[in-house]
């Protein structure tokens, strides 16, 4: 087995909504198992290489960048390991900003039918458990801040996300 390491950037949370996300985290995993993770909305990727210069433009970027509010779609499930349970992101117009102004650091496909959301599970799970475990989550806010970004490096091969740096979103 080749081990494929690749890198995104991944939008990440204030504490108080970290607190909210990971309370409802915890409830879907107590009945759906699934690998550890940082909440977060992936942004920006793959990147194949990174190199110092990228690093420096990130460090820049969040300074000249606001942090942006999420508007929450509901929960959502797919038969897909990595979307397996989530909460589904409305794609409005300051996220797309957001990605177009990543993508101006550093090209990635921004139309390669972007769905965002936050993962709450992942892996391989009946549809009619995750039905059944929507209606006893708690109802959901309406918005949700970014204010972090974060390159992360991820080899899914082996279910491992190691966030290298991240920067405050002003």
């Amino acid at each position: 087995m080749i081990n494929k390491k690749i890198y995104y950037l991944w939008g990440l949370f204030p504490p108080e909504e970290i607190e909210y996300l990971n309370f409802i985290k915890d409830k879907v995993q107590s009945k759906l198992i699934s690998p550890c993770f940082d909440l977060h909305i992936t942004l920006a990727g793959p990147y194949l290489y990174i190199d110092k210069t990228f690093i420096s433009k990130l460090k820049s970027f969040g300074q000249t960048n606001s942090s942006i509010k999420l508007i929450i779609d509901g929960y959502r499930f797919e038969q897909e390991r990595f979307k397996s349970f989530y909460i589904s992101i409305k794609d409005t117009v300051h996220l797309k900003k957001l990605r177009k102004n990543i993508s101006k650091l550093n090209k990635f496909d921004s139309d390669n039918n972007y769905a965002p959301h936050i993962s709450l599970c992942y892996g391989d799970h009946k549809i009619e458990e995750k039905r059944k475990l929507i209606s006893k989550l708690p109802k959901l806010n309406k918005l949700i801040r970014v204010s972090k970004i974060a390159l992360v490096e991820i080899n899914d091969d082996i279910n491992q996300w190691q966030l290298h740096e991240s920067f405050e979103l002003n």
